[in-house]
């Protein structure tokens, strides 16, 4: 099956492509997904599947569907 991930201000050397569809088994989950995705710390990035936020805890139990849309965001720095 295929989702697109897109990726929101995230800059090299994470991955650099703001979206892109990726194959995945029937079955995955969003864990699986962020994993194939190539993100060093993906439990440190905010995650929405389908616009609805997936918690980090939630993430391993998630299943992702065909044509659905994983959105990425950094983890907010600062001070």
């Amino acid at each position: 099956m295929k989702i697109t991930i897109k990726s929101v201000a995230i800059r090299p050397p994470e991955p650099p492509n703001q979206q892109r569809v990726i194959e995945l088994l029937e079955g995955a989950s969003v864990a699986d997904a962020l994993t194939k995705f190539g993100l060093a710390n993906p439990d440190a990035h905010v995650t929405l599947l389908n616009d609805e936020p997936v918690p980090v805890g939630e993430r391993a139990k998630k299943t992702v569907i065909s044509g659905d849309v994983l959105t990425v965001f950094p983890p907010i720095q600062g001070g």
